[in-house]
């Protein structure tokens, strides 16, 4: 049994360790998709592992703002799994998640 200080302090670690690994998860795709990107010299690596930036600066001139939402794409996924209440629903969050970003992907192929 827990109590009433335990799921408090649940609610508040649990989404901060979302945004820590999802901190974690940006800088490794980062890295990744960069080294793929200079391996073929193309800005695909990129567009799949970031498809809003990608967006973003194929279709506006707002750098700032494509590497703002570079920023927080991960730690945003990585919230939204980690507030859902119950495994079902998080599994849920992450295949919604999953169709949303390859829609997004998909878009910016074409956009950048």
């Amino acid at each position: 049994m827990t109590t009433p200080y335990g799921t408090n302090l649940n609610r508040i670690l649990l989404p901060l360790l979302a945004v820590l690994a999802g901190t974690l998860l940006t800088a490794f795709a980062f890295l990744l998709a960069g080294f793929a990107s200079g391996a073929c010299h193309c800005s695909r690596p990129i567009a799949l592992a970031f498809p809003y930036a990608s967006i973003i600066w194929g279709s506006t001139k707002a750098e700032w703002l494509g590497g703002a939402i570079m920023a927080i794409q991960f730690p945003f996924y990585a919230v939204i799994i980690a507030l859902a209440k119950s495994r079902l629903l998080r599994f849920r969050c992450a295949l919604i998640l999953f169709v949303i970003h390859v829609f997004a992907v998909i878009v910016a192929l074409f956009v950048y």
